[in-house]
């Protein structure tokens, strides 16, 4: 989800959009009291010391974040008591007695990923007692069928507490009408679900307090319970933007209480946080823009199954960067991207993948042309008199610019790549019939058509790879950077006299050079 965010927030900078790039750690989860407990530090410890680390992890990634924030900042908890102060005020927060799990052992109440069982929806094994990883199901732990406590594995017991009560289903029928609404144009899968909650199964009341003291207080109970994470940590998106705006209260407004278009990226699990609480929130409080766009992703798995950070199946991001340069991880995700159905993470397909996609194909075509251009002069300065096939390369080139506008604009990363390497296949496919290298000064309208569509390609590969398409740019001879001078001024550049006559972009793979346990 982050790296599809980062390539349209890219996008949009190019084409001169007010765009702003929000995320931060999300810090008052169940999972920092457990994991704290387990290192024997406290929470802000552990938080503290896991934002440094994921901050440097996406910096060196290339993830450009206007501000990378944290739910645990002073910003953020002001942010989450005012509004649901708001809430309050609207008569949406009341008390109720709940039960919950507790273990005798522990001698604590098991909210959330304190205790795991069975989902009462799908009866899926191992579970966290908030929502099912499988069905995306929102429960309380109490439903959960044979639970146990994650902290010692014994069987909890039943006990009442008093706990603050979002009236969702009050709620239901504006949700309805705001996921049904004109212009809302979410995946098919994204709405189908969605819809299926609300019309099938219906909206409960939620509680949205917890029995441990690491978060935001809860302004309507007494001491010692502090709001849901879920129910504060989706606050953050605001939060985050106040904290980019510092003191100047006016100047994160019109992101969120004006008319902009805000866009949600996540993962299937966090769907209905998403598609139904956060927009719940939102319409309750009445005081802010709704997202415009939901863009969910399915999963990636891993060839043994799913892959789960909590599970400790996963392949981790500064793992990938101890092995592979970050613009390979970043083509890698986009290529693998799982848009519209769960993919696989493999390491041969990744091996396959960059020596196809970027050295054979984009790699060699770069280096090819740069090579001709310093044998076949050009004449740069000069008037090139392009023929029908030339012609033709350079408005098939145009029909992929328009892809990539049409991909990116409808939140379809992976198909504006595609549509890149494809257009560089046809380049190379373009260079090997008119073999410019057996003409001499004849060939010169074949090199300066490739230089023309390798400017065009190091363009639309900037929000995907842009350290790459910036040493491209650079290498054709065109001043400034892409990032600078935007979408339209460098897709009208004319070709200029290159740089370099040779470069190598990538080198190719081995998979026993890269890949866990094949050295």
């Amino acid at each position: 989800m982050y790296l599809p965010a980062d390539i349209y927030t890219r996008y949009c900078r190019l084409r001169g959009r007010d765009v702003l790039f929000v995320c931060g750690t999300d810090e008052n989860a169940a999972t920092t009291i457990i994991e704290a407990r387990r290192r024997s530090v406290t929470p802000q410890d552990l938080s503290d010391g896991g934002y440094a680390f994921q901050r440097e992890v996406f910096e060196r990634l290339g993830v450009s974040f206007d501000i990378y924030s944290r739910t645990s900042r002073e910003v953020h908890h002001r942010t989450v008591w005012e509004f649901y102060g708001k809430l309050e005020r609207e008569g949406l927060i009341y008390r109720s007695e709940v039960v919950q799990p507790y273990c005798e052992k522990c001698r604590q109440p098991l909210p959330d990923r304190f205790v795991k069982g069975r989902c009462p929806r799908c009866g899926a094994e191992d579970q966290y007692g908030e929502s099912c990883e499988a069905c995306a199901h929102w429960f309380d732990a109490s439903e959960l069928i044979d639970p146990r406590c994650t902290l010692c594995g014994e069987t909890p017991t039943m006990r009442k507490v008093e706990h603050a009560f979002l009236r969702l289903s009050s709620l239901e029928e504006k949700i309805l009408e705001y996921v049904q609404g004109p212009g809302r144009c979410w995946r098919r899968r994204t709405l189908n679900r969605t819809l299926s909650w609300l019309r099938e199964v219906g909206l409960i009341d939620k509680d949205i307090t917890r029995d441990y003291d690491w978060g935001p207080g809860a302004p309507f109970l007494d001491e010692g319970q502090v709001i849901y994470n879920w129910s504060e940590n989706l606050i953050g998106y605001i939060s985050a933007t106040r904290d980019w705006a510092g003191d100047d209260e006016e100047r994160w407004r019109p992101y969120w209480q004006g008319d902009s278009m805000i866009v949600n990226f996540l993962g299937k699990d966090n769907l209905f946080f998403h598609t139904v609480l956060f927009p719940a929130l939102l319409i309750g409080n009445g005081d802010y823009a709704l997202p415009s766009q939901v863009v969910v992703n399915e999963f990636v798995n891993m060839p043994e199954g799913k892959m789960s950070t909590s599970r400790e199946n996963a392949i981790w991001l500064h793992d990938l960067l101890e092995r592979l340069e970050p613009e390979i991880i970043r083509y890698y995700a986009a290529a693998i991207a799982p848009e519209n159905r769960d993919t696989v993470f493999s390491w041969e397909d990744l091996v396959n993948r960059v020596n196809t996609d970027l050295a054979d194909t984009l790699g060699n075509l770069v280096n090819r042309v740069l090579v001709l251009a310093g044998k076949i002069p050009c004449d740069i300065g000069g008037e090139i008199q392009l023929d029908g096939e030339h012609s033709s390369l350079l408005e098939g080139a145009q029909d992929t610019i328009d892809s990539v506008v049409g991909s990116i604009d409808g939140l379809e990363v992976k198909r504006g790549l595609e549509a890149i390497l494809e257009q560089a296949r046809e380049g190379n496919r373009f260079l090997n019939e008119k073999r410019p290298w057996e003409r001499g000064p004849g060939g010169r309208e074949t090199v300066w058509v490739l230089l023309k569509l390798l400017g065009i390609l190091s363009v639309l590969l900037s929000p995907y790879l842009p350290e790459t398409a910036e040493v491209i740019w650079s290498s054709l001879g065109h001043e400034g950077k892409i990032s600078q001078r935007g979408w339209d001024e460098c897709l009208g550049e004319d070709p200029r006299e290159p740089r370099v006559g040779r470069l190598i972009l990538f080198e190719k793979l081995a998979l026993e050079d890269v890949a866990p346990g094949e050295r």
